[in-house]
């Protein structure tokens, strides 16, 4: 099932998360434009901007982690606080459970706007995931790197 998948993946960014020592949360080491605490943040942004497409969900995320976690945004550009390692966690649960529950009602209902990616198709709230579930781990291996990079 998707919701496994992405259940997985998101508790694999949480323990990377959980992982990093206080200086690893925001270097941004050569050859990377982004940190940890970014990459966490990325996946939770993108993950909510998918699920957009479906009109049952209910979207969790402060309108700060756009303007900090979204495409094109770096913390080198950052003007704003950015949310806390126990706020993100709070905000990837929160999310898990809006995810958990838009699956188990409306997993197979039909978005009216498609999410379409490279020529892809995600039509509903399973191919999304599956989509999203793939993002989550291109940025958990980021974010594994990263720790090696910075210990």
């Amino acid at each position: 099932m998707a919701v496994t998948a992405f259940t997985f993946a998101r508790s694999a960014n949480i323990q990377v998360l959980n992982a990093a020592k206080e200086h690893q949360l925001d270097a941004v080491p050569e050859g990377f434009n982004n940190s940890v605490r970014w990459n966490v943040g990325h996946v939770l942004v993108i993950a909510e901007t998918v699920l957009r497409h479906s009109e049952h969900y209910e979207p969790v995320l402060p309108s700060l982690y756009k303007r900090l976690f979204d495409m094109e945004t770096r913390p080198s550009e950052w003007t704003e606080e950015p949310p806390s390692v126990a706020e993100i966690m709070e905000m990837s649960q929160k999310q898990l459970k809006a995810v958990q529950k838009l699956n188990s009602e409306h997993g197979d209902t039909t978005f009216a706007k498609p999410f379409v990616l490279f020529g892809t198709t995600f039509d509903n709230v399973s191919d999304a995931l599956t989509f999203i579930s793939f993002h989550e781990g291109l940025h958990y291996t980021t974010c594994k790197y990263l720790l090696k990079k910075t210990k």
